[in-house]
């Protein structure tokens, strides 16, 4: 009996063994699944990533070029003095005109109510088929139009609204095209790109405003398959990836597109290939190793050195293998970082000959001020001053695109203490204004301490500066829990805004109030929707005109499941509404 009682053990063994390998079996098998869809997802949202960067660097050209016309409107309320009479001379217009090509004073409706000798019959035709009367009658700031011919130059169309004693009229300017279109072409260059890339602005004819490419200057007229390219927003089309943005109060569009080769270079070609050939080989030394496993388990006895250095050298193989794994995606994310210094590298790029600009209008207003006219002075002022502007945008600009790419991990923030912090930076703004600030007893939430400071400061730094003449501004600050959620609210008896604004004040460079009014680039308020979207909560703005305004942000109090990071797990109901009144 006990020949049979050791056959039966050898047959119970082996059974087990049987049913460890097909378990080990499914676990891998289970293993390759999750990682093949993992490694199909990183190379998707690698693609994706790229994509959404040559966005925001279109944005980012898009807002550069229309910054440039940012001081057009100092000009108007001159203009409007001059042609602001009951009625408006030739003379006038054509004293005005310079190296244009005309100047005509339109009604609200497109009437023309006078224009220097140079506005054409050919020139009022133009002007009314481009759009740029409608842009002014909408309420945009400005207009640019169309580029079309005029004689024998070239000329851009440009309006503005004039308010005068008698009525809004609106000022039309044939401008030389030849002025305009090399500044332009001058910025696109500096548009970091690959090999082959075109940046181009095209008026709503297609046709060529400016660009990068010697092959299609200005006046090109884009025809045939690039025409039909250009009829979506982005996409991949004839082997290139485009991407299009309006640009504000034109009829213009600026255009990037590049070779996929080289703007998907470290997602394709071997860059997509090694890592799956690297899979297929972790995929091939498990069967290899199954099928070890199972020859072992049923081998005899004799064989079983032979099969466990068999088994040890597949081992060795599969730690080369995932070795070189670790490396392929140390290059991915080397790769992927490198793109994610494009908004750093461009915006210091960009500050540098900022710089120079100011210093040597510093330097010609402190070294040659006995020499400079009393409008030249002037003139040299306005430079710096706008060269002062068009800083603080591209850093505004730099700190809105490091939300998300060069975040902080998440941890604890009280925020009450990061009200004190924001009150302290902020106290000689609520010495100066006589502002009162009320705040309520704030939870504990799990989030990016640095963005929370930076929400905070921008609201309630805009409670502040957007307050009524004469009225101290008063903001309140509360808080209440739901389910699993804080409400804030951040309170005010500002100026308010028309509710119809309220979702467009998030938008980048959205301005409800002139600049010389309230300072400020516009990104405050975009840079809080975007910190707010990182943390996966959402942010309202609820207001009426002269009646102060509401900013409600909800976020999530855990952001991940981790013991250590719970502060409050039986909090359910609102916050007291005590409140401390905090005097700076």
């Amino acid at each position: 009996m006990e020949p049979a009682t050791g056959i039966g053990r050898i047959s119970l063994g082996r059974k087990r063994a049987n049913v460890l390998l097909a378990g080990s079996a499914l676990v891998v098998l289970a293993l390759l699944i999750v990682f093949a869809v993992e490694l199909s997802n990183t190379q998707a949202n690698s693609k994706a990533a790229i994509k959404s960067r040559v966005h925001e660097r279109a944005v980012l050209a898009g807002a550069l070029v229309s910054s440039l016309f940012s001081s057009v409107t100092q000009e108007v309320p001159a203009d409007a003095r001059k042609f602001g009479g009951k009625t408006v001379s030739t003379a006038a217009l054509n004293a005005q005109v310079g190296g244009n090509a005309y100047l005509a004073v339109l009604a609200p409706d497109g009437t023309v109510l006078a224009s220097s000798s140079g506005f054409t019959k050919r020139a009022s035709k133009d002007v009314a088929n481009s759009g740029v009367i409608k842009l002014v009658q909408h309420g945009d700031p400005y207009g640019l139009g169309n580029l079309v011919h005029h004689g024998k130059t070239d000329v851009i169309e440009f309006a503005v609204p004039l308010s005068t004693p008698h009525g809004r009229r609106i000022l039309v300017e044939g401008a030389a095209a030849s002025v305009l279109t090399g500044l332009f072409s001058g910025e696109l260059t500096h548009i970091p790109g690959v090999a082959g890339s075109h940046n181009l602005i095209v008026d709503q004819n297609d046709t060529v405003i400016a660009s990068n490419v010697a092959a299609k200057p200005t006046g090109y007229q884009i025809v045939g398959a690039a025409r039909v390219a250009l009829g979506q927003a982005s996409g991949d089309r004839n082997d290139r990836y485009y991407d299009q943005v309006p640009l504000a109060n034109s009829t213009w569009r600026i255009i990037l597109n590049a070779p996929n080769s080289g703007l998907f270079a470290s997602v394709s070609g071997w860059n997509w290939w090694v890592p799956w050939l690297v899979f297929i080989a972790f995929a091939l030394m498990a069967l290899v190793a199954f099928v070890l496993g199972w020859r072992v388990v049923h081998s005899a006895e004799r064989k079983l050195a032979a099969a466990n250095m068999q088994l040890a050298a597949v081992n060795h193989e599969l730690a080369a293998s995932n070795r070189e794994l670790k490396r392929q995606t140390a290059e991915l994310a080397r790769s992927n970082a490198e793109l994610d210094q494009f908004a750093s590298i461009a915006s210091h790029d960009l500050q540098e000959p900022l710089r120079k600009v100011r210093t040597f209008t510093e330097q010609v207003a402190a070294t040659e001020s006995e020499n400079l006219s009393e409008r030249g002075a002037d003139y040299l002022a306005r430079a710096n001053r706008a060269a002062e502007r068009m800083q603080g945008l591209i850093q505004d600009l730099l700190q809105f695109s490091r939300v998300t790419t060069n975040p902080r991990p998440f941890a604890p923030v009280d925020l009450n203490q990061v009200v004190a912090d924001v009150l302290d930076d902020l106290s000689l703004e609520i010495e100066g204004t006589g502002a009162t600030v009320l705040v309520a007893e704030l939870p504990t939430i799990h989030a990016d301490p640095l963005q929370m400071r930076q929400l905070t400061l921008n609201l309630i730094s805009n409670a502040i500066k957007f307050r009524q003449d004469g009225i101290p501004p008063q903001v309140t600050i509360g808080a209440e829990l739901v389910k699993g959620s804080v409400r804030i609210k951040v309170s005010d008896n500002g100026i308010g805004f028309e509710p119809q604004y309220s979702t467009r004040i998030f938008r980048v460079f959205e301005r409800l109030n002139g600049r010389t009014e309230y300072p400020g680039t516009g990104i405050g308020l975009a840079l809080c929707h975007k910190i707010v979207g990182r943390h996966g909560g959402q942010i309202v703005a609820e207001s009426q005109l002269g009646e102060g305004a509401t900013f409600t942000v909800t976020l999530p109090i855990k952001q991940i499941i981790d013991v250590n990071a719970l502060v409050r797990d039986d909090q359910s109901g609102p916050v007291e509404k005590e409140q401390a009144s905090v005097s700076r």
